[in-house]
This record gives structure tokens, sequence and C-alpha cells, in this order.
């Protein structure tokens, strides 16, 4: 597991499952892919960006050099939402939107991520502990 990841965990929390962007996330670079630095950067942002669903919250972390997350903890979470689009579902990816108790937008966003209702599904079964 990634020193990254470990640096953002509480004391005593453990990491239930983490996940990276599809490569769909990258797209525009790849299709650049070409000229080797949109392929370079998109394959850092790739490999440096993750969803980390630990026993007491959500985090969304990304950076190579600097670091930079945001997390909600399951008890202030009020949904958990699954776009995904016909293509999406072809290619089974998606975007998930966590909702807290302030209303409003989501609080958390993930990208371009694989198997979205299955991870959502894991969320949802942290939410009910």
């Amino acid at each position: 597991m990634s020193k990254k990841i470990k640096r953002h965990l509480h004391e005593g929390e453990k990491i239930q499952y983490v996940e990276r962007p599809s490569w769909l996330k990258y797209h525009r670079q790849l299709a650049l892919s070409p000229l080797i630095i949109p392929l370079i950067h998109a394959t850092i942002k790739k490999y440096t960006t993750h969803l980390v669903i630990t026993n007491d919250r959500v985090l969304l972390r990304h950076g190579l050099i600097g670091d930079h997350s945001k997390a909600v903890r399951y008890n202030n979470m009020t949904t958990v939402k699954v776009n995904q689009s016909a293509l999406g579902a072809i290619l089974n990816y998606g975007h998930i939107h966590i909702h807290t108790q302030t209303g409003g937008h989501a609080d958390l966003v993930f990208h371009y991520i694989k198997n979205p209702i299955e991870v959502k599904k894991k969320i949802e079964r942290r939410i009910k502990i």
C-alpha cells in the first residue's frame, strides 16, 4: 500500500478497499498520446489518485509531490449516488457522488471509477454499521 495513503490514516483505521480511476478519465490525454508529455501526465495522474474506503471513512487523495486529500466519515454521509452513462454501463465505469448532512452539492466526487455500483455497495455497507 502506498505510503502516501497510509499517511492519511488515523490511529486504528484500516483500509478496506482502494480504487484508482479508469483510464477513460484521461481520454483526452490518451487521444494526444503520440505526444509523449500528455501520456506521461495521464499516467502520473492515474497512479497517484486513489479512492480509499476504510473502516471509518471514505477518502479521496491525489498528488505526486504535493498531497491533496478530502475525506467524509460514514456517520456524516446521507446518500451515495452513481452516475453511469450508457457507454459507462457498457465499459463498466461511472462517477460516485457522496452527499453529507450539509446538503447541496456532493461533498466527494470520484470520476471514472471502475465497477461503480460495487464500490457504492461497499460504501453503503459501511454506512449501515
